[in-house]
């Protein structure tokens, strides 16, 4: 029988063994928890990885992973909201940011949501309520969200120059500049200044050009799909600002045309003399700018007294065929037509106003055969230009599409084998005539050039037709990227459901 002793020493021995048990496997627990931790995904980590999609570029892929991780961090769903306000799609854009900023982001993220909340809100013409946005963030309450207000202020006067309230959108580029920003956009912001200027002060403007840009601020990847794009470089609108006061304003003037600030174009026009070489060109833009602003009729007596004044003056009797056109006045755009005969005007460019008149009247049969008799005209060195319109009519209107439209587009990319739209012209109808394969290697010519969202989508169409599903899918989800506003995102992003 054992003694106590003994029994006492053999309770402690299974004491200590239990006590070290339990510690082993608590730390098996711990070590065992831990490493469960570490090969958990990150939301963060996914996120981060989801931004650098974004900067690349890469929207369509980004916003699947911003979708998937919305429900859990705040700050995925404003990146839902930043996607959908560089695809358009404002009213849903609007919805993420907001409910982003509801559920609580930190000072710098909620501020980038105003940044892009501002910029939806414009887009939806809803000026007023974007200009108070960004006037929130002049509120910062940290180093890191008060990076993003000069950005602010310069899209503020973006919005501003749009509407035509200059006075208020040259306040806000002037404090935009007053802050680092990147360099890339304080050029838009001195660029701004220069074209508001230009109209009234072309020294003072120049000055705003070649002035060196002080210190830039860190770079914003996240921000760049913002930034506006600009008409043409600085350099351009040196030498413009820099030219003879008549040409001067002539150029300027249909440099605010192409921005579509009709009333600062007028005011340009309207300061060439009539006698000048340039005073013919710039009357018939005043005309062209009453036309694109509804006044019909002042535009058609402006032109036909121009007409008249200016017998021999082809631009003036080419828009006035136009506003006919555009009027259904068909009689009246057949008798300038028959008028240009008698002008010396080319063979080649009265078979085009001849095809334009029929295609107005949807005689496209009849207006094949002009294109045609214009190619035939035309001086060697302008046939690829009118083949590629014959191409555009084909592909716009379907008619003879693979018969007439298809070698009218091989002869436009034949004549200028390194022009864009005509390959893309190309390989837009062989893919509608069947021909994938070569249809692919023609958009891929056309990617050449530079991002074509148009060729992507027809190379992405034509891989699809192939079976090649994988390579399909890359070139939509490049076209959706490549132009995320556009109608071309929109259509490739429909295929993109057929092909798996």
């Amino acid at each position: 029988m054992p003694t106590k002793v003994g029994t006492t020493t053999a309770v402690i021995g299974l004491l200590h063994y239990i006590n070290w048990f339990i510690r082993l496997c608590c730390a098996a627990l711990v070590v065992g928890a831990a490493t469960w931790l570490i090969v958990q995904p990150d939301p963060r980590d996914e996120l981060r990885a989801a931004d650098r999609l974004f900067v690349a570029g890469r929207y369509h892929e980004a916003l699947g992973v911003y979708l998937s991780l919305a429900p859990r961090l705040p700050v995925a769903q404003l990146r839902v909201g930043m996607v959908q306000t560089i695809r358009g799609e404002r009213v849903p854009a609007e919805r993420a940011l907001r409910s982003s900023m509801q559920r609580g982001l930190v000072h710098a993220d909620y501020h980038l949501a105003l940044l892009y909340l501002g910029q939806a809100l414009a887009a939806d013409g809803r000026y007023a309520l974007a200009q108070h946005t960004w006037q929130l963030m002049e509120d910062c309450r940290s180093a890191a969200a008060c990076t993003y207000r000069a950005h602010g202020r310069l899209l503020a006067g973006e919005a501003a120059f749009q509407q035509g309230n200059d006075t208020q959108a040259e306040v806000w580029f002037r404090a935009a500049l007053a802050e680092p920003l990147p360099h890339r956009w304080a050029v838009v912001a001195r660029y701004r200044l220069a074209l508001l200027r230009a109209a009234w002060e072309a020294d003072v403007a120049l000055d705003y050009l070649t002035q060196p840009i002080g210190i830039s601020g860190p770079a914003q990847p996240l921000l760049a799909p913002l930034m506006p794009m600009l008409a043409t470089t600085p350099a351009q609108l040196a030498a413009i600002l820099e030219a003879p006061n008549e040409q001067r304003w002539l150029l300027l003037g249909q440099l605010y045309v192409a921005q579509e600030r009709f009333e600062l174009a007028e005011a340009q026009f309207a300061q060439v003399p009539a006698e000048s070489p340039y005073g013919t060109a710039a009357a018939a833009y005043t005309a062209y700018i009453h036309w694109r602003t509804g006044a019909t009729e002042q535009s058609l007596a402006r032109l036909t007294d121009l007409v008249v004044a200016n017998p021999e003056a082809t631009q003036p009797r080419l828009l006035l065929i136009l506003v006919h056109l555009s009027s259904a006045n068909e009689e009246a755009a057949r008798a300038e037509i028959e008028g240009l005969s008698e002008l010396g005007v080319d063979e080649a460019d009265i078979e085009i106003a001849w095809a334009n008149w029929y295609s107005a009247r949807r005689e496209y049969n009849l207006a094949s055969l002009a294109y045609d008799r214009a190619i035939a005209a035309a001086p060697e060195d302008r046939r690829g230009e009118y083949a590629l319109l014959a191409a555009r009519f084909h592909l716009a209107t379907t008619y003879e599409l693979c018969a007439v439209g298809w070698p009218m587009a091989e002869v436009a990319a034949r004549e200028r084998p390194d022009h864009a739209e005509a390959l893309t012209l190309v390989a837009a109808h062989r893919y509608r005539c069947g021909a994938f394969a070569d249809a692919i290697s023609a958009a891929e010519a056309a990617q050449v050039a530079g991002p074509n969202a148009e060729a992507a989508y027809y190379a992405g169409q034509a891989l699809a037709a192939l079976g090649s599903n994988a390579e399909a899918r890359e070139a939509l989800i490049r076209a959706a990227d490549i132009a995320p506003a556009s109608v071309w995102r929109e259509r490739a992003e429909d295929a993109l459901r057929y092909v798996r």
